[in-house]
């Protein structure tokens, strides 16, 4: 729930989501994407500059792309994680020291780790050790996911039907068929190697051992890609990790200090629409105070302060000066109130016509 809250593209990935249905804030926000950014790189990279131009100036464009990315990257995850799922599989069926439970194995493929993991070298390093037995019951339960096993498997069966069944065949990979010799050569002992010679059983039992480790690797490679470089992974994958803090718990001083400095934020009025940057007579009296306040020392200077901001709010050549410097005491002293009440400034003790700052913005 609270993945929905924290991120206002959540939206794509209803069922259905028409173009009229987003508005074009949501546009903005996927053209500011890391992953886009990415996206639009490899098309130029392809020297795709038409597509780059549409999906950067067409929303329509822009649209069909994002319905497409979200479609693929939901068929990639769910091969990712039955990826994950086979190798946590295969790792149980063959009783490894160092089996890894499917979090971890989830977390490290989710963070694009285990591709090239020592996770998957010793699985399937293990696998070309074992027997025709135990690899029967192997390809047995991994015969739903992959089924490029399934004729392997058969192959197998018939393999071992040949041979009578009551000894189970063994690979090249196997260390039943090493052996070690001690050789002394000027006094000093040698250990090596030897293996053994295979029966032309053993030998075809060993080509189809290959066979299904190229099987594995490829599905594995294939399949466990790296999701981070996925389009709109951000949409797609929830990382955070403290997710319902962000969202539920107030940030107050992070609010005020954003809505004082940037009203046009939270009020979406035309006059502060207009004026994105630095000061304008149309911002409210206490951003306006607010900003001359950051841009001042520890110390300010109360005078100093009162003609800046009469400088911005005071109407030049009025009518009756007294007056309007009169309206725009009235405004000043009032919004200097609200700084003091929020705990910005205090009167300094130095000097009687000075303010000392007390807070300082992000401090």
């Amino acid at each position: 729930m609270t993945f929905f809250f924290a991120n206002p593209l959540s939206i794509l990935l209803a069922d259905s989501v028409a173009n009229e249905q987003l508005q074009d804030e949501i546009y903005e926000c996927i053209r500011n994407l890391e992953s886009f950014r990415l996206f639009a790189e490899r098309l130029l990279e392809q020297d795709n500059v038409d597509k780059t131009r549409r999906i950067l100036n067409d929303n329509t464009c822009l649209h069909v792309e994002v319905i497409k990315g979200i479609r693929r990257g939901k068929e990639t995850l769910d091969i990712l994680i039955g990826a994950v799922e086979c190798l946590h599989s295969m790792q149980a069926d063959l009783g490894l020291k160092t089996t890894e439970s499917w979090s971890a194995l989830y977390i490290k493929a989710m963070a694009g780790e285990l591709q090239d993991s020592a996770s998957v070298r010793d699985t399937l390093l293990a696998i070309m050790k074992l027997p025709s037995d135990a690899m029967a019951s192997l390809l047995d339960s991994l015969g739903d996911s992959i089924p490029e096993l399934t004729t392997l498997n058969e192959e197998l069966r018939k393999m071992v039907s040949t041979t009578g069944g009551t000894v189970p065949l063994r690979s090249e990979h196997d260390t039943k068929h090493e052996s070690l010799r001690t050789t002394i050569v000027a006094q000093k002992v040698e250990l090596s190697k030897h293996s053994s010679s295979l029966s032309k059983q053993d030998l075809a039992y060993s080509k189809l051992v290959n066979r299904v480790n190229g099987v594995l690797r490829d599905y594995l490679y294939q399949s466990l890609v790296n999701p981070q470089e996925l389009f709109l992974r951000e949409v797609l994958i929830f990382d955070l990790k403290s997710p319902h803090r962000d969202v539920f718990m107030p940030k107050p001083r992070y609010a005020i200090e954003r809505a004082l400095a940037s009203p046009r934020d939270y009020l979406g009025c035309g006059c502060c629409t207009g004026a994105q940057y630095g000061l304008s007579a149309s911002h409210p009296a206490t951003s306006i105070l607010y900003q001359l306040y950051l841009e001042s020392g520890a110390i300010v200077n109360l005078s100093d302060l009162w003609s800046a901001f009469y400088t911005i709010l005071g109407t030049e050549n009025a009518d009756d000066e007294d007056a309007e410097q009169e309206r725009v005491l009235a405004v000043f002293s009032r919004a200097l109130a609200e700084l003091k009440y929020m705990g910005m400034v205090k009167s300094s003790r130095k000097k009687a016509d000075h303010l000392a700052k007390v807070l300082w913005n992000g401090l």
